[in-house]
Formats: C-alpha cells, sequence, structure tokens
C-alpha cells in the first residue's frame, strides 16, 4: 500500500470506542479511510453499531450492510486482573469474539484482518520474546489471547485468509481513561495529590506509547499481501526497560511532586520478573520502529491528563 491507499477504504474497528480503537480511528479518518465501528457501549446507527462482539448476526449483517474490506479486531478483555477475576467471562469474550470475526471474515471475503494479541502470551520464555517462540501463557487473560491466536493462523493457513497477528508491550498515552491500569493509575495519583500505589515494583517491563501503537497498525493495514504468509505475527516494543518501582519515580518526577510510594504487598501472583520482545522483524519488514522516548511519551501523556482532570473539574 502507499500512503494514500487507505482513501476511501471501508474499515471496521471493533472496540472502536476503547483507547486504542479511539485513536486508530482518528488515524485512519485522517488517511482517508471510511471507519465504521462496533462497540459495546456506544453507537449513532450509521457509522457505529452498539452491538456485544459476540452478536454474530449482528456484526455480520453490519459488515455485510457496509461493505468492509479491512477488519481490526481490538474488541475484547484487556486486563490481566479481568481475566484472574472473572475467567469465563474473559475466555468467552476474547476466544469466541476473535472467532465470530474470523468466520464472517471468511464469509465475506475481507481483503485483511489484524487481530490485537499481546506479548503477555509468551509468558515464561527466554528474552527478548521473538515472534517463532511458542506462548507459553499461564494466566486466564494471556492464555486466551494466546488461543485466539491459533484460531486465526488456523484461519489464514486454512481458508488463505489474510490475518495478522499484532503482539504489543504495555500501550500508554493521552486517552487512556482506564485507571486500573498502572500509568494512568499513578498519574490521576499523583495529579490528585495522591501517593501512589505499587503492588511490588520489582516487575520489569517496556512501555510502547500509543502514536507508535497507532504506526504499528498502520504498517500492518499497508502490507503487501505476498508477504503475509510466512510473517503473520508481528512483536512491538521499544526495547528500553524499566521497574514498576523506578516507572512511578520516574512519573513523580516528571509531574513535579514530591509524593511517596504506597507499597501495597509484595509481587503479583504468577508474575514473571522481566518481559520484553525484539522488534527487530516488524523493522525489517514494515520499516516499523518507535519515535518516542520514554520521558517524551510520559510527558505528553502526563500534560493530557492534566488538561482532562481540569475540564472534568469545570
Amino acid at each position: 500500500m502507499k500512503n494514500n491507499d487507505f482513501k476511501n477504504k471501508r474499515i471496521l474497528i471493533t472496540g472502536i470506542n476503547g483507547f486504542i480503537g479511539k485513536a486508530l480511528e482518528k488515524r485512519l479518518s485522517f488517511l482517508g479511510a471510511i471507519v465504521f465501528g462496533i462497540s459495546k457501549s456506544s453507537g449513532d446507527g450509521n457509522k457505529i453499531l452498539k452491538v456485544d462482539v459476540l452478536n454474530y448476526k449482528e456484526v455480520d449483517k453490519f459488515i455485510k450492510d457496509k461493505k468492509i474490506q479491512i477488519c481490526y479486531h481490538l474488541a475484547g478483555e484487556s486486563l490481566v486482573e479481568e481475566g484472574q477475576s472473572h475467567p469465563f467471562e474473559t475466555f468467552k469474550v476474547n476466544i469466541e469474539g476473535t472467532l465470530n470475526i474470523l468466520e464472517i471474515a471468511r464469509k465475506n471475503n475481507l481483503e485483511k484482518i489484524i487481530i490485537a494479541s499481546t506479548s503477555h502470551v509468551y509468558g515464561d520464555n527466554l528474552i527478548p520474546y521473538l515472534e517463532e517462540y511458542t506462548p507459553r501463557p499461564s494466566r486466564p487473560y494471556e492464555t486466551s489471547k494466546a488461543c485466539t491466536d491459533l484460531i486465526a493462523q488456523s484461519y489464514a493457513d486454512s481458508f488463505n485468509l489474510p490475518v495478522l497477528i499484532p503482539r504489543f508491550v504495555n500501550i500508554y498515552g493521552p486517552g487512556d481513561l482506564n485507571f486500573n491500569r498502572l500509568i494512568p493509575k499513578t498519574i490521576k495519583n499523583v495529579i490528585d495529590g495522591k501517593s501512589p500505589e505499587m503492588w511490588g515494583g520489582d516487575a520489569t517491563r517496556d512501555y510502547i506509547y500509543i502514536d507508535d501503537a497507532i504506526d504499528a497498525y498502520i504498517s500492518l493495514g499497508k502490507l503487501d499481501k505476498k508477504l503475509m504468509e510466512k510473517n503473520r505475527i508481528y512483536n512491538f516494543g521499544t526495547g528500553n526497560l524499566i521497574s514498576v518501582k523506578d516507572l512511578i519515580e520516574k512519573i513523580i518526577n516528571l509531574s513535579g511532586t514530591n509524593l511517596s510510594i504506597k507499597m501495597l504487598k509484595k509481587e503479583r501472583a504468577d508474575e514473571i520478573a522481566v518481559q520484553y520482545v525484539s522488534s527487530k522483524k516488524a523493522n525489517r519488514i514494515l520499516g516499523w520502529k518507535p519515535r518516542y522516548i520514554l520521558d517524551k511519551g510520559l510527558k505528553e501523556t502526563l500534560i493530557w491528563y492534566k488538561d482532562y482532570f481540569n475540564k472534568v473539574a469545570l
């Protein structure tokens, strides 16, 4: 695809009202795409359908009626903690929802289906994680995502379905209103003048800024089909590792406050000490690389949240 190849493309984003869905919709619209969405939270009757992705009949009708060509499947449960609290629902939503999208895409001959995954599927593997590794998940959330990855690959191989599977490290940035996630929760506490809470602090992770993640999704949307058959899975990360404790302290310092960290308990159960990916494949094949270092991304994010909470307070 060329830079203008999204122009007038009819694209569906499931989970369009989520943090990543909104950012992706904005970028695709800017590139000239005709963007439609599916959301459990709200709809407008034309561009966005208010429906659960588990409702096969309604989703199928929407895709047919809107003559969808490309689908970005982002809908689903995306929190490790939710998987721990509600494992059955997490498995059902993530697996059955993805299965619905794949089957509808197969029957409607979609040009490309991009199934959002996560680096968490690699589990207890050698680091950095490589795309050819066999997933080794343990907890319900990452296990559900590993299952959807396998199902998507089965559809791709069995039915010549043009499927791509991006595996991201932790995505953060302006627009994330899920305050159960570490960075939004920490920033909210700091802005409120409260001590940020920490589970343990030693767990070391990689964090990718929202604009870099959207660049990744766009690069996958442009990928030539000839390069897809043996290259369906792509890792996306920055390679800049930081512990939870250091990340929280960095946010405190960038905010200009002198708050101290409130310790909750040692570590979460089954927590893997260090997780990060190699993005060399994405760089080689897609020409993708991150543009934001962590400090720059966090500064932009802090500015956005301060403005957001000021507006909410009015």
